[in-house]
């Protein structure tokens, strides 16, 4: 299997990421979800966990109806990879119209999928 220094996984990942992010920032429901892997989860550590494009998409849409738009920044950011594998894991904080500043931390497995690498694993925190 391939390995990946920090700064492969970073030139491979982060233009993605920050695609992902766009996304999001947009509220553009309908792209968020092209970003999963078929069989991807997003987690929320130690609460629940969303299987399912649908699923991820409504659960998006519910996420902005409490928050409303938000912008997010990523600090500690590290990148690392191996075979089909790209990871992410970072803190983040998000300041949002309706709840404030959010903060947390997140780490993000992305699987090969075809040409592209999709988000196989999503997992956050929210600390603050």
């Amino acid at each position: 299997m391939a390995s990946y220094s920090a700064q492969e996984a970073q030139a491979a990942l982060k233009p993605q990421f920050e695609a992902y992010c766009k996304a999001i920032d947009n509220l553009d429901w309908d792209n968020v979800p092209t970003y999963y892997h078929p069989n991807g989860v997003i987690v929320q550590k130690g609460k629940e966990a969303t299987y399912g494009k649908e699923a991820m998409k409504a659960e998006f849409i519910k996420f902005a109806e409490f928050t409303g738009k938000s912008t997010s920044k990523f600090s500690n950011a590290k990148y690392e990879g191996t075979g089909d594998y790209l990871i992410i894991t970072a803190d983040f904080t998000s300041e949002t119209e309706k709840a404030g500043t959010v903060k947390g931390k997140f780490v993000q497995i992305w699987k090969k999928e075809g040409d592209r690498h999709l988000i196989y694993h999503d997992e956050y925190e929210v600390l603050a």
